[in-house]
């Protein structure tokens, strides 16, 4: 069949089928600048990645986390450098490929036939139609040889991945000692010491403060400063007069209506799950349905559905983000849980059953299945184009005023011919910003310059051409020119110090539990409940994330019990007593058992893999060039 295909031209699949292979357009567009056409953004081992591979790449890496994080996407874009990201992606892919090509390893024209045949956007009533298929190239127009190609790849791809992941198991025995400790529910009583009850009777004399800056003097020590100059290349700006004609909307339409404009039906949902051992008794399932429905009523009541998902959720993929499942489409659930979900309005709650449990659901919006049309779609084509036009022209407009600048023209000068702001920032430290800075790729890089430097620095929206203008290097300063701040250093010091020192000596007198309590009463100092709460939070209530309490508290063994040391946190000192420890039941053991092997068999998978790709790249020849991602070049 195979042969078959490559007789008839030109295209690609639609994008339901290879999002995974293609971006619909690359966000920085394509350049026609001489410097970016010719050179490789990296190289892996000899082989090239190019601008537009990046592009290719990180435009779907935008997709991706528009799917996932919904109208929060802009919110989440922001902290996410998709450029970077994507070319560590192809890194990745080309280092595993190489990986394959070394053992030996190929994908037959047998099974890349079988897995083309096997795409619905390629079947009628359940089997292969060869029209539906040239249909389908056709309207992307590239050729049948090149869709091959990139599916053959990711076929390869996949199995080196399962290569490497079948190896991971995981005994019945770590298994139930894994959730006996993420399980395990505590509660304290403790005292809190504080510092600050010390510092006001605290007034250090000048020789222990001098003597103390002579043996902190690191601690006070300046940070190096840089400033520099820097346009950014801003698309959007850059594009701002461009009008899309009428014919380019209605081909973007055209392109992009059966992909990029066509939405699914889709359920965003929390949940909280009620776990179900496949062996339950209709005694042990019955409680679980009143578990569920108890939690419903609870709900519907006002209560929190996240705090309820974290307190008694069995789903742990995530119960501790309060049940958040995100946006789905039918075919990502079990059939009874997306029934139930798409058969609700944004708001209701119900109580479903599947074969993990029982799902206590909230819907949270929903969204039906649309194609925009060309009025709907307009503004968002227009954008599009007129950003991707924006690209372009950064493209084209770095390419000549880097070449500029580095012959002598100022970048005044240069700003002022783009329509641009030259910005000109104050000494700033490596961990410094200014409001005109929202890019940390930019500060970081810069800071690799020396004075005079001009190099283009690469963004996550947006290029920029920089200049170094000062240096200043790391010093210490005079003890007289930050005397207050020492001062306030050494008085928290010793401030900490007297917190701990009666902490200390309070604990001599509550070794024994029975104590504690005459004890805090004698010192009249304060005692703190917690109430129960998950060893697996890594947090006490009323104090917040403190590890090695919570650690130090399930590792004693019988109740009530006194942890026999003073524990720190930001300079406070805790006595803490562990009134009781409740390991997880067998029967919630057995109801949860499934989905926490089904989640630490995928983590450990994960692991496995990423450590598989790190050897790979640590053997590998991997040069990066600075100028088209936006870091110094060096060798990875």
């Amino acid at each position: 069949m195979l042969d078959l295909m490559r007789k008839h031209a030109y295209s690609w699949l639609t994008r339901a089928v290879v999002i995974a292979l293609i971006g619909v357009f690359a966000f920085w567009g394509v350049s026609t600048g001489m410097f970016t056409r010719i050179k490789p953004v990296a190289t892996v081992n000899g082989h090239q990645i190019l601008t537009k591979d990046v592009d290719q790449q990180a435009q779907q890496l935008r997709r991706k986390l528009e799917q996932i994080y919904g109208p929060e996407a802009s919110e989440a874009l922001a902290r996410y450098n998709v450029r970077e990201q994507a070319l560590e992606e192809l890194v990745d892919q080309q280092l595993v490929l190489d990986e394959a090509n070394r053992l030996g390893l190929k994908i037959s024209d047998a099974a890349l036939e079988q897995m083309i045949e096997a795409q619905t956007a390629f079947q009628v009533d359940g089997h292969f139609d060869f029209a539906i298929y040239q249909t389908a190239l056709r309207s992307e127009n590239m050729r049948p040889a090149d869709f091959e190609s990139e599916l053959r790849l990711e076929m390869l791809q996949q199995l080196m991945q399962r290569m490497v992941i079948q190896t991971v198991e995981v005994s019945d025995a770590e298994l139930r000692q894994l959730y006996d400790q993420s399980n395990l529910k505590l509660a304290l009583s403790y005292v809190e010491i504080t510092y600050k009850d010390f510092e006001s009777t605290i007034t250090p004399i000048d020789k222990q403060i001098a003597d103390f800056f002579q043996t902190h003097r690191e601690q006070f020590r300046e940070p190096e400063r840089i400033s520099f100059d820097f346009i950014r290349y801003d698309p959007d700006r850059l594009a701002a007069k461009v009008n899309p004609s009428d014919k380019e909307v209605q081909n973007y339409y055209n392109r992009q209506r059966d992909s990029g404009l066509t939405h699914p039906e889709q359920v965003r949902a929390r949940h909280i799950l009620i776990a179900v051992a496949p062996d339950a008794t209709p005694a042990q399932k019955a409680a679980a349905k009143a578990k569920a429905d108890d939690l419903l009523k609870q709900i519907k009541g006002g209560a929190d559905f996240a705090k309820l998902a974290k307190q008694f959720s069995d789903d742990p993929g995530n119960k501790n983000s309060g049940g958040e499942l995100g946006y789905f489409d039918q075919k990502q659930m079990v059939k009874p849980f997306a029934d139930a979900a798409f058969g609700m309005k944004a708001g209701e709650l119900t109580v479903v059953q599947t074969q993990y449990g029982y799902h206590v659901i909230e819907v949270e919006d929903h969204k039906l299945a649309h194609v925009e049309t060309l009025d709907e779609a307009r503004p968002h084509i227009v954008e599009a184009l007129r950003h991707r036009a924006g690209a372009e022209q950064a493209h084209q407009a770095i390419d000549q005023d880097l070449g500029d600048a580095l012959s002598g023209k100022g970048l005044q000068q240069l700003a002022d011919k783009r329509g641009l702001d030259l910005v000109k920032t104050p000494m700033l430290a490596a961990n410094e910003s200014t409001p005109e800075i929202s890019d940390p790729s930019l500060m970081r890089d810069a800071f690799k310059l020396n004075p005079n430097d001009v190099r283009v620095i690469s963004g996550r929206d947006a290029q920029y051409i920089v200049k170094l203008i000062e240096r200043k290097p790391s010093y210490l300063p005079k003890l007289a020119e930050i005397e207050p701040k020492v001062r306030a250093a050494l008085v928290r010091q010793m401030a900490e110090a007297k917190a701990l020192e009666l902490a200390t000596t309070f604990l001599k007198q509550v070794k024994d539990p029975a104590k504690f309590a005459p004890a805090t009463a004698s010192g009249k100092l304060a005692v703190h409940t917690t109430g129960d709460f998950s060893r697996a939070d890594g947090s006490i209530p009323g104090i917040g994330e403190f590890h090695e309490a919570v650690q130090e508290a399930s590792l004693l063994s019988g109740t009530p019990a006194i942890i026999d040391r003073p524990l720190t946190l930001d300079g406070n000192a805790y006595i803490f007593e562990v009134t009781s420890r409740t390991p997880p039941t067998d029967d919630q053991w057995k109801a949860a058992k499934a989905a926490f092997k089904d989640q630490l068999i995928r983590q450990r998978q994960a692991q496995a893999w990423e450590s598989f790709v790190q050897e790979l790249r640590a053997r590998a020849q991997i040069f990066v060039r600075p100028e088209l991602v936006g870091e110094q070049g060096t060798t990875m």
